[in-house]
């Protein structure tokens, strides 16, 4: 078992400055997942949010997340650039707590934490979370959008100490700009729980399957990710399609395992998916799950067609269950995957080349070689320890 260094007592206080939680999101993950890393380090770890959204399928994750806190305040006023009695109300909070670094999520929390970090002396860390939501339309217009010259001033003006990315995508994109911090903007990737997220044994895949309707012999692809235009549920639904008509043989199933992409947007996807009784039989939306674990067991591959990503965590929880993930070069593709070996990487938009991959991995002796090195990678390089190893020292909090 490796060793993590405990930290030295007192003053070991990080804040998380979130302007919203959306509780089926990446970020409420990515929070709870460093903050429960922090803790075993002796770190304790206290929020300030703007509104949190939930609903019963959420609600568990939202329990995660605050039983990984120490304290956490609700301030529905949060705004980006904040009125003088919201910035006293978060400073004093600082102050009360003795909080040691201010750690803003998203990068329209950054101008609020420059402002708290010159009130209080305490330093900024900041920690980018690409985000493009909206019709397709929308998504295929901002996805390749640059900052614009007022976005560049603003991210000058707040300076963090640190401006942490989770991909090598997201690191060439910020310092693609006019930034003068760019040596601070620094790549961390993100972990996950490995003792959790593991390969199951037989008799757990069956039960998982059994769960979720599917026969033996279903080839089962999954996409667990935001309801949204921007993670490609259309385009996997086009690629099944495709298989379905050329290869009649296989039993294709889908799972998608998410919410959040806001009813409009869920219903358009959803009309998409359902044409005909054949897609009724493929194609299954279980909504929000707190722990996706059980559906990964259920899969037999994992499929993102992203048209945009920050990192994609889910890749990470798939790989380390054993499943090939199949996905777009969007952001955390070529820190994730050696292509051809931990999986396979499609072109954007390209439905042909993503039901050629799957096709691929209908071969059984393929989709096991390339799983064990998935597995194997997985295990090797994202772990909870190594994220919370960096962030530590980019707090600059001390060992004992």
């Amino acid at each position: 078992m490796t060793q993590v260094a405990k930290l030295a007592p007192g003053g070991q206080k990080v804040l998380f400055l979130v302007e919203v939680i959306n509780c089926n999101d990446g970020i409420a993950s990515y929070c709870e997942t460093l903050a429960s890393g922090l803790n075993a380090r002796g770190v304790e770890v206290h929020m300030v949010s703007g509104k949190v959204r939930y609903d019963d399928s959420s609600l568990g994750k939202r329990e995660m997340l605050n039983a990984a806190l120490k304290e956490w305040t609700v301030l529905p006023e949060m705004k980006k650039f904040p009125p003088p009695a919201l910035i006293r109300k978060v400073r004093d909070i600082i102050m009360k707590n003795d909080i040691s670094v201010i750690h803003a999520h998203g990068l329209g929390m950054l101008i609020f934490g420059r402002i708290l970090s010159l009130m209080t002396g305490r330093p900024l860390v900041g920690t980018y979370h690409q985000s493009v939501l909206g019709s397709l339309q929308d998504v295929l217009r901002n996805s390749k959008k640059k900052f614009g010259p007022h976005q560049e001033f603003f991210l000058n003006i707040a300076s963090p100490k640190a401006l942490v990315v989770l991909s090598e995508e997201s690191l060439k994109f910020l310092r693609s700009h006019r930034i003068y911090f760019k040596q601070r903007v620094v790549k961390v990737l993100g972990g996950t729980n490995l003792d959790h997220f593991r390969v199951p044994t037989a008799s757990e895949r069956q039960a998982a399957r059994a769960r979720f309707g599917l026969a033996p012999d279903d080839f089962v692809c999954i996409l667990a990710g935001r309801l949204a235009w921007v993670k490609g549920q259309d385009l996997l639904v086009k690629a099944i399609r495709q298989i379905r008509s050329t290869h009649p043989e296989l039993k294709m199933k889908c799972l998608f395992v998410g919410s959040g992409g806001g009813k409009e947007r869920e219903e358009e996807i959803k009309a998409v998916a359902f044409e005909d009784e054949a897609d009724k039989a493929t194609f299954q939306f279980v909504g929000f799950m707190s722990d996706v674990r059980e559906a990964l067991w259920a899969s037999d591959a994992f499929v993102l067609p992203s048209r945009f990503e920050g990192f994609a965590l889910g890749v990470v929880e798939a790989m380390a269950t054993g499943l090939v993930p199949i996905r777009t070069p969007a952001g955390g593709a070529h820190d994730q995957i050696e292509d051809g070996k931990s999986g396979l990487i499609v072109p954007f938009e390209d439905v042909d080349a993503l039901a050629q991959a799957i096709l691929k991995l209908t071969d059984p002796a393929t989709r096991q070689r390339m799983s064990e090195i998935c597995s194997t990678r997985a295990h090797a390089l994202y772990g909870i320890d190594p994220m919370v190893d960096a962030m530590v020292g980019l707090y600059g909090l001390k060992a004992a």
